[in-house]
């Protein structure tokens, strides 16, 4: 991540596979059908002011239905495990169709 551009966005190439849920106390409420497509799903990175955590987002757009965005500040640590997840998991589909 540059000083001039801290943020990293992967564009979803499959954003109908994403979901926008809420859970607030014991209700659930999902905006849209389910597998709905929607028109834009993208993961930002960035790090906070103090670079002291990594700021991971999830937007999504679900046509006319809403807009979900979640965010996690993770630690390096945490990031680290994260990329370590992600490696293993990579690493199992190597070969494998969807």
């Amino acid at each position: 991540m540059s000083e001039t551009d801290p943020w990293t966005t992967i564009d979803l190439d499959r954003p109908d596979r994403t979901s926008i849920d809420v859970s607030v106390g014991e209700s659930d409420l999902s905006v849209g059908l389910p597998r709905e497509s929607p028109d834009y799903a993208s993961i930002d990175v960035e790090t906070t002011d103090d670079n002291d955590r990594i700021v991971v987002s999830i937007e999504t757009t679900a046509g006319d239905h809403g807009t979900g965005i979640a965010s996690a500040e993770l630690t390096v640590e945490e990031a680290a495990q994260l990329e370590e997840i992600l490696a293993d998991v990579v690493a199992s589909r190597d070969g494998a169709t969807e």
